[in-house]
């Protein structure tokens, strides 16, 4: 018996090595605040998002900057005269365009709406990545927890298996009951690496969306704070009303329309013409003079002989608007979709959270601990224990995807509804 316990002890130690080897590397624990961080101050698609809106502000002023002046000089020549760096009279032009018609007010309006969408496309572009870091996040979390989980119970089987072999040797035992533990394991073996290979795409991801090289080694994962009693508001109702007010593709969709309505007013006003005010000045060579006469006038454009052209913009203007609002509406129908699906899938795990934790885990730990220790007294046989221990890790896998489940639903009903962390 003080040699099997030895060889326990030795192979206790060689599944810890091995264990240790195939989990990654112990760096300081990431917490789900401090990934979000990253991916918000690290992810290329964010940063564009910004340049581009910092350079959409900059068209504000030149849409509401009047129009350059035009400067001109006219050299004339008179009885024959073909001498390139000569004259008989010059005449110098000036000439502004003065915005009266509201034109230029209302270019710098629509610059200004398509400012407030490439600003609005920011945070769509955020929360958009921090939901794919948050999916990512507790997609890891899940497959470490579940990789713990079925190593321990790979370790109870070597334990038990131990334990027969070491009767088999006095008779005590059947060959049969060893063969089964054997194939337990082997099915556990298949499952860790099915889990290893999860937690190495959640890994990738992670890494991806915090600008890092895919292999990149992530320490341990700080549990969220979330409880499973917490939901984010009282009722779905609540949730739906939120979101039409909060979610970023809503308030980006929101801003599309006032561009497009901007647009539209300009369109329907563009038929207005801008006053051209013109100085003309000339200086005769034979004159004693530096100028010996000006002229003054007024230009302006002729818009109503190309009526349809004009005609045509406001059509297409209000067909943009239109669309805008139509896209505008289908998202608030989907959005009220979304959250109801993500609600529903959030409260049913939440609901087995409860079942597993409360009742079923406490069972299947007390039925799994009696036939443990029924096996050493020889009161029960291996194969009872192998599969009341599948029962337990079973249930424990399941209590732990629902829990790793639920967090990531509050995730994304947050990200739906446009919180700016779950709550």
């Amino acid at each position: 018996m003080r040699a099997l316990s030895s060889s326990l002890v030795i192979l206790l130690a060689l599944l810890g090595l091995t264990a240790g080897a195939s989990t990654p590397a112990a760096l300081a624990p990431l917490t789900l605040e401090q990934l979000l961080a990253d991916v918000r101050a690290r992810h290329p698609e964010i940063k564009s998002a910004t340049a581009l809106a910092a350079a959409d502000r900059e068209r504000i002023v030149q849409a509401g900057a009047w129009e350059d002046p035009v400067a001109g000089l006219e050299l004339q020549r008179m009885n024959n005269n073909t001498r390139v760096f000569s004259y008989d009279t010059a005449e110098l032009s000036l000439s502004q365009k003065i915005p009266l018609s509201g034109n230029r007010e209302r270019r710098r309006a629509a610059a200004t709406a398509e400012a407030g969408v490439s600003a609005a496309a920011i945070r769509t572009r955020t929360f958009t990545l921090v939901a794919s870091a948050r999916d990512a996040y507790f997609q890891l979390l899940r497959a470490r927890e579940q990789l713990t989980l079925v190593a321990d119970s790979e370790r109870l089987l070597v334990q038990a298996a131990d334990l027969v072999r070491s009767r088999l040797a006095t008779g005590g035992a059947d060959t049969t009951a060893l063969l089964l533990a054997e194939r337990e394991r082997a099915q556990l073996h298949e499952r860790l690496i099915m889990l290893e290979r999860d937690a190495a795409d959640a890994t990738a991801t992670l890494n991806t969306l915090r600008d890092l090289p895919p292999q990149s080694p992530i320490g341990e994962l700080a549990p969220p704070v979330t409880s499973a009693t917490s939901p984010a508001f009282a009722t779905l109702e609540e949730a739906q009303a939120h979101a039409l007010t909060h979610r970023p593709e809503l308030r980006e969709a929101d801003a599309r329309i006032t561009a497009a309505t901007r647009y539209e007013d300009l369109a329907s006003r563009a038929w207005r013409p801008d006053p051209e005010l013109m100085v003309k000045a000339r200086h005769v060579q034979a004159g004693g003079r530096v100028l010996n006469d000006y002229d003054t006038g007024i230009a302006v454009s002729l818009p109503w002989a190309n009526h349809e052209k004009y005609r045509s913009a406001q059509r297409e203007a209000a067909r943009r608007r239109e669309a805008a609002e139509l896209d505008a509406a289908a998202l608030r129908t989907r959005t009220a979709g979304e959250i109801r699906e993500m609600w529903t899938r959030r409260d049913t795990a939440r609901r087995n959270v409860e079942l597993y934790r409360d009742r079923l885990l406490p069972l299947a730990r007390s039925g799994a601990d009696t036939l443990r220790a029924g096996l050493v007294t020889g009161k029960n046989s291996l194969t009872e224990l192998v599969t009341a221990q599948r029962a337990l890790v079973d249930t424990q896998i399941t209590l732990a995807a629902n829990l790793a489940d639920f967090h990531r639903y509050h995730a994304m009903l947050a990200t739906l509804i446009g919180a700016a962390e779950p709550s």
